[in-house]
C-alpha cells in the first residue's frame, strides 16, 4: 500500500471540540476487533509517517491517528482534546506511542484514565516526579537543542533544514541497516519531505518543550494499568540514555520490558512486523472477550489470548 493508497482507504475526518477547535484524524473501525489503538507518532509529529503500521494494525483491532496539530497549542489541551474525541467515538483505547508520542500518552492517560485501557511506549522517557539526575539532565539537554533548532529556522531556509533533518536519519540512525532497511527508511524521508512545514515544525519544537511542564508524574498515577504496560526500550537506541529508560519503567507499574528490538531510536520502522508482532500479542493477551456474560451459566466460554 502506498500513501495515497493509504489516505483513499482511510480518509480523514474532522471532530469539534468544545472549545470549537477542528480535530482532524482518521479512524478505522473493526468489526470484529475486541480492542482499539491510538497511534502516537514521534517528534516530527506526522502520524501519516505510520501508514504502513496503521495498515498492520487494522488486521487486528480499530485504529485512530492523527496529527499534534497547530491549533492546539500545548501538551494538556491537546490531551483533553485527544480524550472528547475519544468520547463521542465511544472509545477506550490502548495508547500505543513512539518517542515523543510515548510522553504524550502519558499526558493523556494521567488527566483522562477513563479513556485508556493501557499503554504501550516505545523508545521514550519518562515524565517522572523522581526521575534520576542523570535522567533529568540528559532530557533537558534534548529540550535545550530543540530550543536551538527553533533560532536555526528562523533565518536558514525551511528547504536545507528539511535536508539536514533528512541527512541526520539516513547517516546518523541507520548505521549497519540492510538495504531493505534503509529503503524503508528513504520511503519515509520522501514522505516527510513532502509533508513537513515550516510553521509545523517550529510547533512540534514547542510541543515537545512544552513537556517539561508535565514533569512530576509518579506510579501511582498509572496504577490503573498495573501489568497492562508494555516497554519497548531498543538497547541500541542512542537518542534517549540509559538512565531516561530506566526512569521509564520505575515510573511504570509492572511493566514487560523489551529491550531486543534492534534498530535504534526508529526500530518500529525498520523492524515493522517484529514491533507490530510484539504489540498485538500484548494486547490480545490483555484483551478479554467477555461474550461469557451473556451465557446463561455464567462461565467464560472464551478467553482471547491469540
Amino acid at each position: 500500500m502506498t500513501l495515497a493508497e493509504f489516505r483513499r482507504t482511510y480518509p480523514a475526518a474532522t471532530f469539534t471540540v468544545s472549545s470549537g477547535k477542528l480535530f482532524t484524524y482518521r479512524y478505522y473501525q473493526n468489526p470484529q476487533a475486541k480492542a482499539t489503538l491510538v497511534l502516537l507518532t514521534g517528534g516530527i509529529g506526522l502520524s501519516d509517517l505510520f501508514y504502513k503500521h496503521f495498515a498492520r494494525f487494522s488486521r487486528d483491532f480499530s485504529v485512530l491517528t492523527f496529527d499534534y496539530q497547530l491549533q492546539f497549542g500545548d501538551n494538556g489541551e491537546f490531551a483533553d482534546a485527544v480524550a472528547e474525541l475519544l468520547r463521542h467515538l465511544k472509545e477506550k483505547v490502548w495508547l500505543v506511542g513512539q518517542s515523543l508520542g510515548g510522553v504524550v500518552a502519558q499526558v493523556i492517560a494521567s488527566r483522562h484514565p477513563e479513556v485508556v485501557e493501557g499503554l504501550v511506549l516505545s523508545n521514550t522517557c519518562s515524565l517522572s516526579g523522581n526521575m534520576s539526575k542523570a535522567g533529568y539532565q540528559d532530557l533537558m539537554k534534548i529540550i535545550e537543542s530543540q530550543r536551538k533548532f527553533k533560532k536555526w529556522l528562523a533565518f536558514l531556509p525551511f528547504p536545507l533544514i528539511k535536508r539536514m533533518m533528512r541527512w541526520a536519519v539516513m547517516k546518523k540512525k541507520t548505521d549497519g541497516f540492510t538495504a531493505q532497511e534503509k529503503a524503508a527508511m528513504e520511503e519515509l524521508c520522501g514522505a516527510m519531505m513532502e509533508l513537513l512545514t515550516k510553521p509545523y515544525e517550529q510547533h512540534m519544537i514547542d510541543f515537545l518543550c512544552d513537556t517539561e511542564h508535565y514533569f512530576g508524574m509518579t506510579r501511582n498515577d498509572f496504577a490503573p494499568w498495573e501489568g497492562r504496560v508494555l516497554l519497548i526500550l531498543s538497547e541500541d537506541d542512542t537518542t534517549f540514555t540509559p538512565a531516561c529508560r530506566e526512569d521509564l519503567i520505575a515510573l511504570m507499574p509492572s511493566p514487560t520490558v523489551v529491550t531486543d528490538l534492534t534498530g535504534g531510536h526508529l526500530a518500529l520502522l525498520v523492524r515493522l512486523d517484529q514491533y507490530a508482532d510484539l504489540v498485538t500479542d500484548f494486547i490480545h493477551q490483555h484483551t478479554l472477550d467477555y461474550s461469557y456474560l451473556d451465557c446463561p451459566c455464567g462461565e467464560r466460554e472464551n478467553e482471547s489470548s491469540h
